[in-house]
């Protein structure tokens, strides 16, 4: 009797702990669910926040529609110049800039970059310019990438690099802040250009070596800008 009864306590000891075992092991895989799950969303913020980081506004960085913008230049006789904006959809935007010649350039705004797809000299003034239907422009192929994200050091686009951001410049017309520069460089020459956001360009400046020991710098700095 006394050996059944031992049988049967020893029986039951097995079942518990069998069972505390079982339960310790659901725990445990919910845990691991848990953490698992918790990190999961923590990875899938992550990438909306790298997402919403990346994503850039291009548009934000022409002049408002019909704009003329004044540029006063240093160190060259054609460094200072009037740039007209036109919106010619959604999508193009031609400007006009003139400095003892009239230069038209069109760009196409996409979700990733500003594409440059024409650029001429033109006979007429900007009040003067005639200007493409923009179905038309569907047509031209990019000749070159003007800007490019992500808007962060080491972008690179083209021959150009983002080589700083989120600077403070004056300019004659105002202070800009959140500016970054973009650059490109060769053996005797460096070329910086300078965008702030809702205005786009604001300053350009070119360095060139004439000689070992001597540097010639032209800037062009945003001065004015009238609205229609």
């Amino acid at each position: 009797m006394k050996q059944l009864l031992l049988i049967l306590c020893t029986i039951l000891l097995l079942v518990g702990c069998s069972s505390q075992d079982e339960k310790a092991g659901e725990t445990q895989e919910t845990k691991d669910s848990s953490i698992s799950g918790d990190t999961e969303i923590a990875d899938n913020k992550k990438q909306a926040n790298s997402d919403e980081t990346e994503a850039v506004d291009f548009k934000r960085y022409f002049k408002p529609d019909q704009s003329i913008a004044y540029f006063l230049g240093e160190g060259n006789e054609f460094a200072s110049y009037k740039e007209k904006t036109i919106w010619l959809s959604d999508e193009y935007v031609a400007t006009v800039v003139y400095s003892g010649a009239t230069v038209m350039k069109i760009y196409r705004v996409l979700e990733d970059r500003i594409d440059l797809v024409s650029d001429e000299m033109i006979d007429e003034t900007h009040e003067e310019a005639s200007y493409p239907n923009p179905a038309a422009l569907d047509e031209f192929s990019p000749m070159e990438t003007s800007l490019a994200g992500p808007l962060e050091v080491g972008t690179i686009f083209g021959n150009w690099t983002i080589t700083e951001t989120n600077l403070t410049l004056e300019t004659p017309y105002k202070t800009f802040e959140n500016v970054f520069v973009i650059e490109e460089s060769g053996d005797d020459f460096t070329n910086r250009k300078y965008f702030a956001p809702d205005v786009g360009l604001i300053k350009t400046e070119s360095i060139m070596a004439v000689e070992q020991t001597e540097e010639v710098v032209v800037t062009s700095t945003l001065e004015n800008i009238e609205l229609p």
